[in-house]
């Protein structure tokens, strides 16, 4: 009798953990992702970007998503965004940051948005509300309003063009104050 009452507890167990081991299609459905959904999500990011062996750049973000696949690649960035530019030294040459920023992979291209402050090795800080970095070209571009503080000067404008690291620029439709000591006048007029 003790025998049939293990085979009947054995088949009751095996009954037991047969049924357990089924999935609800419905609760699957639910956690299925998103068609547009990123490949990967990274929080507290850091990446570095490298040439012949040598750090040029390295990029933070609190948020890192990225679509690798479909038609149209990119990277998001959130959560506040810094881009540094390295020398050949590997020193800090220049610093790039803003709130949210895009790099699109195929066309070669970041863009910074919301709070874009650039500050060079000089010390000169640019501060607009977008910025495009054009990686091939190594250049940096915006239309939108610019204000550039060197030293005591502050120069605004609308728009700008500059080498990727803010070492040279150009400012379109420059409005703003510069301070021209007396000395230099007068330096310049003896020359000619």
């Amino acid at each position: 009798m003790a025998r049939w009452w293990r085979i009947l507890g054995s088949g009751c167990v095996m009954a037991f953990a047969l049924c357990g081991c089924q999935n609800d299609l419905d609760k699957v459905a639910a956690i299925e992702v998103e068609l547009n959904a990123p490949d990967r999500i990274t929080s507290t990011a850091e990446y570095l970007y490298s040439d012949s062996g040598r750090v040029t750049n390295r990029l933070r973000a609190g948020r890192i998503a990225e679509w690798s696949t479909g038609e149209r690649k990119r990277t998001e960035m959130s959560d506040g965004v810094e881009l540094v530019f390295f020398d050949r030294k590997g020193e800090e040459q220049s610093k790039l940051t803003a709130r949210r920023g895009l790099i699109l992979p195929k066309e070669k291209r970041m863009e910074v948005y919301e709070q874009v402050v650039f500050v060079n090795e000089k010390g000169e800080r640019l501060e607009t509300e977008q910025l495009t970095w054009y990686q091939d070209s190594a250049r940096v571009r915006t239309d939108k309003a610019v204000r550039v503080q060197r030293g005591p000067d502050v120069i605004h404008g609308m728009g700008l063009d500059a080498a990727e690291d803010f070492s040279s620029y150009v400012i379109h439709r420059i409005t703003g104050q510069l301070y021209v000591p007396d000395d230099t006048l007068a330096t310049d007029a003896q020359a000619e």
